[in-house]
């Protein structure tokens, strides 16, 4: 439990983008017909993942993956992405 609070006080870089620009990188990404179409899935959790409730993307390898929006699959594709940079 204490590491998961020493967690909690890092600081986490994000980069973040507009709902107006969802859209684009989602086609940029090779996604966009995943998500519009319902055949997304988190990563973490695996619920659907829809333009409303996408919280972010994450590589893993060569692939790109979606997350949804809810608070505990972000915190935990953070910790992924961070021990995947080391």
């Amino acid at each position: 439990m204490r590491r998961l609070r020493e967690l909690r006080r890092e600081k986490v870089t994000l980069t973040a983008f507009s709902d107006e620009d969802m859209e684009a990188i989602a086609k940029k990404l090779g996604l966009y017909d995943d998500i519009k179409c319902g055949n997304a899935k988190c990563i973490i959790c695996g619920g659907m993942v829809t333009f409303e409730n996408l919280g972010a993307f994450l590589k893993l390898g060569s692939e790109i993956k979606t997350v949804c929006d809810d608070s505990k699959c972000l915190y935990k594709a953070i910790i992924i992405a961070r021990e995947l940079k080391h």
